[in-house]
This record gives C-alpha cells, structure tokens and sequence, in this order.
C-alpha cells in the first residue's frame, strides 16, 4: 500500500515539476523578448474614417467600433482612411502594422501604394490567409492620409482591422513579448508532442499500452502548432500568410481525431456498446470532416475558414454527448478515468472561455490587449498534462497487472516444495517441442529408496531429500537443461540440440554431487535419456517414455547388481 502510494506521489510530482519547467520557459522566453522591447509602438487607434462598398460609414472614435457586417461577400471592399496631421511626434522611419483576417489589402499613402498583399491570390480562387502586416512607411507621414484597402475573400471568415500600429521599425520584438506565454507554450507543446508520439510509434509494436501515449503525442503536437499558428509566432519563421493560415485550420481540424480516438481507447469496454458506437461515431464524422473540407480546400471550391462555425458546432456536440450521457466518467470510474474527466473539464472549461473572448471582441470591439490573447493554449498545456499523468497511472496499472500475471504464471509452473519447474511447464515445453522439427534430449530421473525415508525417518526428512537432490539436478544441468520435477520421486530433463553435447557430462557431474551430499541416508537416483533426431516421427511424450524405460533398466540392472 505504501508503495502504490509512493508511486502515485511520483507521478504527481513528475507532473508539477514539468509544469513549473514550463512556467520557467515562459518566464524566461518573456524576459528575452522584453530585453529590448520597443517603447514608442504608437497605436492609431482614433481618427478613422471607414467606407464600405463605396458607402461611407458614420465616423467614429475609434477604429475597433467598426464590425464588418455580417452579410459581407467575397470582393467587398472595406478602406480605412486616418489624416497624419499629428504625425509631427511620430519618430523615422516608421512602420505601418497591423493583423489583417482573410482579406487582400493594399496600403496608401495619399494616392501612392507602398504595400499589396493578396490581390493575385483571390483572383485565382486560392487561400490569402490571415497574418501580421509590415509596411514601411515614407519619411514624413505629417499632414498626409493613410489608406488600407481590404477587399474580403473569404465569406463569414473576414475581421475588421482593430490594431494599426506605427513602429519605429519593423521589429516584431514588442509583440512576441506581449505574446510569448502563448509561443512558449506552442513550442513545449510541439516538441514534447513529438517526441510522445515518435516514441508511442516505435514501441507500439512491443507493447500496445504505448498506441495511447502516440495518440496523446499527435494531439499535443497538433494543438502545439495551432497554438503558434494562432499566436503568429509562426512569423518567426515564415511570412507566407497562405501557408500559414492553412497549417492553423489543419491542425485545429485534425486534433479532434486523436483526442476522439483517445477517448475511445481509455473508455472501450467500461461504457455501454451503444455510447461507444456513437463516440466511434464522432470520430468517424471528424476524419471525415477533414478530408471533405481539404479536397474543397485544395480544389479551391472554398477554403478551411468558411468551415470553421461547422466545426465549431461539430466540438460543441461531442462535448455534450460525452458529459450528458457521462461518457468520460463514472462512480466506478478509475484513476486514469477521473483524470482524463478532470482534464477534459479543465480543457473545456478554457476552450468556453475563449469563445466568449473571442466573440466579445468581434461583437462590442473591444480593444483591449487581454482580449486579442487567446487562453486555449493553458487550457491545452494542462489537459496535455493531466493526460500525461493519467496515462503514467494507466502504465504502471498495466505493469502491475503485467507483473501479477507473469508471478502467477511463474507459480502455475514452479514446483512448491522444490522451486524447479514442474509437470505443467513440462507439458508446455512438450507442446512447444512438438511444433519444431529440432534435436533434443530428455533425461528420466528417479530418486532411489525415497518411500524408505518416510517410512523410517519421516516425511519431513523426505522432503529434505527431495530438496537436496533438486539443488544437485540445477547445479549440474545449469545452463544445460530445464529441470523439472513431475512428481513425487521423478525427475526430467530437457536438453535442447545446442547442448547435447554436454548431457554425458552434466550426468557425470549430477553423479559426483550425490557422493558429495551430506545426509543420515544414501542420495542415489536412476536416470535414463533418450535422444531424439531431426525428422523422427515420434512425439516428446514418446522420447519422455522412452527415457522412462530406458531409467526402469537402470534401477533394474542396480537391484541385480545389489548381494542376495
């Protein structure tokens, strides 16, 4: 009890220590980006003007007010127009950033273009994705106008521009920093996932306990690189929106097939049939999701972001299904089980609050630094956790399990008083002989006069004759043969071909060590063996009679031998 204890303390330790390396990670990844973080990020938040679809728009006090109208259609057009007449404080050379979502943008200073993005892109039908904008600016912005041009093109996918922004250049420092929880958490997410799930890969073959540890591998892996996609911490590396944007939906699309195949690897046989046909259900409707939407995607029919509301809808009702009908736990419900229910509460728990974030933000605009931050990354960070701690409770169940079994099988085939095998490992090895064509020996062995010491002595000095001889029959067939006892006085030997060479000598040893024992009695056995041939037409229980008979002729030709 102590030590099942002991373990479930490890395990828990195991999980806060690689929870508190993260949290250092983060800290640490946050302090580098701020080290030189730029401090006059201007942000133009005021002093736009919008029109849509050549229709001015009401002023407004600030650009995050604007909402793009709900029955916006690919090839509408949005320009944001602000007067620098301000831009008399403003620092050179300057950047121009801002986050433009599924739109082709061009940008204007007064009438001359300094930046198109997009436009060949959506002439062609393909993806323009989503991402963060650089574009360096004239020297002297003062007194002249700014003009983004966005033109839609993807329906019910398109966001107004909240954040435009004037940088002293084009570092991205300060927004990596603002966002390096998120990044840092991606990156541990991404390289523990893959690491999981190389490892789950390989060893699958050797023991199928580690077909979980792959499936809680891939889905880290996957939400690792959301996560980054999400936090364009992906602009590190690469500024191809399209690419980018395709990576997010492919991950955030294929991560319910992992976690739903989890699900039904943990709860197969402790829930009713018809819950799992349902979850299986699910699953199969998730992987089938992907591939429909990927050939639209790919064939340029429409892309991943017109899908993202079905999917949306798809999560919300298997997450329903599975608390409504308690698919996840049970009051008989083991630790692995309240583990993965308390992980999965925790992940939904943040996924609900997120939705509520994210569209608060769309439908009152408001332009706060703490609402353009998504809080799924924790949310996942710890559910990958708990997962991992369920799945160490999971392993060390199936190592216990594993132990008990091979103990009991251990017991099953070991003689109790002697400790060396007995007659239903002997039967085993028998089956096992009969399958292969090989060469092999087997030695009849009984003890001599051993009725006589019970008679005289006792049973108790019958056994310590047993015993003694059992040490001598191991000590002289070690690394030879397998020792067996079938019962009572008889003894066997099994010698397979690669050392029936030594059978002559490990008899001859056996021999000397009966001379060499101790006892108020005589230690003398018969034995006699029989060998068998690569394609004799005999069986292992015909060789055993064999050297059965072969032993009798022994025992026989010793009373001869013995005066009247």
């Amino acid at each position: 009890m102590l030590l099942k204890k002991g373990k479930k303390l490890l395990k828990v330790l195991i999980a806060t220590l690689a929870a508190v390396i993260v949290t250092l990670l983060v800290v640490s990844f946050n302090g580098m980006c701020r080290h030189d973080t730029i401090d006059l990020v201007i942000r133009l938040s005021d002093g736009w003007s919008v029109s849509f679809s050549d229709v001015h728009l009401p002023a407004i006090d600030r650009i995050s007010e604007f909402r793009v109208p709900s029955n916006v259609q690919p090839g509408d057009t949005i320009i944001y127009e602000r007067n620098m007449k301000d831009a008399e404080s403003i620092p050179l050379p300057t950047t121009l950033r801002f986050h433009a979502y599924h739109v082709a943008v061009a940008v204007y200073v007064d009438s001359i273009c300094y930046y198109r993005y997009g436009f060949g892109r959506f002439k062609e039908g393909k993806l323009v994705g989503s991402g963060i904008h650089l574009v360096n600016m004239p020297e002297q912005l003062n007194n002249h106008t700014i003009r983004v041009v966005t033109v839609v093109t993807e329906k019910a996918a398109a966001k107004s521009l909240t954040s435009i922004e004037l940088l002293r250049s084009s570092s991205m420092t300060d927004y990596y920093a603002n966002n390096s929880a998120s990044i840092t958490i991606g990156i541990f997410l991404m390289f523990f996932g893959m690491i999981a799930f190389i490892t789950g890969c390989c060893a699958v073959g050797f023991d199928r306990a580690y077909y979980r540890l792959s499936l809680i591998g891939l889905f880290a892996t996957l939400m690792g690189l959301w996560t980054i996609n999400y936090a364009k911490g992906i602009q590190i590396f690469s500024i191809n929106y399209a690419l980018d944007t395709t990576l997010e939906y492919i991950s955030l699309y294929l991560a319910a097939i992992p976690f739903g195949l989890l699900i039904v690897n943990m709860r197969s046989g402790k829930i009713a049939t018809w819950k799992m046909n349902v979850l299986k259900g699910l699953v199969a409707f998730g992987a089938l999701f992907f591939v429909v939407t990927t050939i639209l995607h790919v064939t340029d029919v429409a892309h991943y972001p017109t899908f993202l509301l079905t999917y949306h809808c798809y999560i919300f009702v298997s997450f329903v299904f599975m608390v409504v009908f308690r698919v996840l736990y049970d009051r008989g419900a083991g630790l692995q089980e309240k583990i993965l229910a308390s992980g999965t509460v925790v992940f939904v728990l943040f996924a609900i609050a997120d939705l509520f974030r994210y569209n608060i933000q769309n439908i009152f605009g408001l332009d706060k630094p703490f609402m353009e931050s998504t809080c799924l990354p924790v949310g996942t960070l710890l559910f990958i956790l708990l997962l991992m701690v369920g799945y160490l409770v999971y392993m060390y169940e199936e190592l216990m399990d594993k132990t008990e079994k091979e103990v009991l099988r251990q017991i099953a085939f070991r003689d109790a008083l002697t400790g060396i095998y007995n007659r239903a490992k002997c039967e085993h090895i028998f089956e096992v002989l009969d399958r292969d064509d090989s060469d092999y020996a087997i030695v009849s062995i009984d003890v001599n006069g051993l009725k006589m010491v019970n008679d005289h002595f006792g049973h108790t000095m019958g056994d310590k004759l047993l015993c003694t001889f059992a040490d001598v029959f191991k000590t002289a067939f070690n690394g030879i043969g397998t020792t067996i006892r079938m019962g009572g006085d008889e003894f066997v030997a099994i010698v397979r071909a690669e050392h029936l060479s030594d059978l002559s000598t490990a008899l001859k040893t056996m021999v000397l060590l009966e001379k060499e024992v101790k006892l108020p009695m005589t230690l003398n056995v018969a034995y006699g063996y029989s060998v068998r041939r690569r394609g004799d037409a005999v069986t292992a229980m015909d060789v055993y009679r064999m050297a059965d008979a072969n032993m009798y002729a022994m025992k026989l030709a010793s009373k001869q031998q013995k005066p009247a």
